[in-house]
């Protein structure tokens, strides 16, 4: 009996070990674009982005829909949050169309050595201009909301931003 109960204890000890594991490598942080009010929609339309290929809720497609939402339609939507407990993406992927053109458009950022090493409390946004994404980690930490945005995303008026691409200006 009691050797059965030191071998519960000891899958007990590991399986508490493996959630905290997990929990630092699936920090709270946000995943989040906004086409509104960063100005880039509605002259660009959004196809298709993914935020890494670990969690679904940070990926959509009008090309290969994986939701039925977004069947048939010709654009998703311009803006999207997501806040949470989740994997940091490696990369992130975003396809649009250049509406006055109709040129399609598309870029895939390696974010591993990009993003910080602690992403909990941070956020991950982008914008489009043109041929060109813009990507940002916006931080927890406040600035003063008086001054004008610093960057081509609008959160950067209230939270200190940094662009990691195409610049990388994230202090190391």
């Amino acid at each position: 009996m009691r050797t059965r109960r030191t071998f519960v204890g000891v899958l007990m000890t590991l399986a508490l070990a493996t959630a905290c594991a997990t929990k630092v490598a699936e920090p709270w942080h946000d995943f989040t674009f906004d086409g509104w009010n960063d100005k880039w929609y509605p002259a660009h339309e959004l196809l298709e982005y993914r935020y890494g290929d670990k969690y679904r809720m940070v990926r959509a497609s009008v090309i290969k829909p994986e939701h039925p939402i977004h069947e048939g339609k010709e654009q998703l939507p311009p803006t999207q949050g997501v806040s949470g407990s989740m994997p940091v993406g490696d990369f992130l992927f975003v396809k649009w169309r250049i509406k006055a053109t109709g040129e399609l458009v598309e870029d895939q950022v390696d974010l591993r050595q990009r993003l910080p090493k602690d992403m909990t409390d941070h956020g991950v946004t982008f914008v489009i201009e043109g041929r060109q994404l813009y990507v940002y980690v916006i931080t927890p930490k406040v600035r003063n909301s008086e001054l004008p945005p610093n960057k081509k995303t609008r959160l950067s008026r209230y939270r200190e931003t940094f662009e990691v691409y195409p610049a990388n200006d994230l202090p190391r």
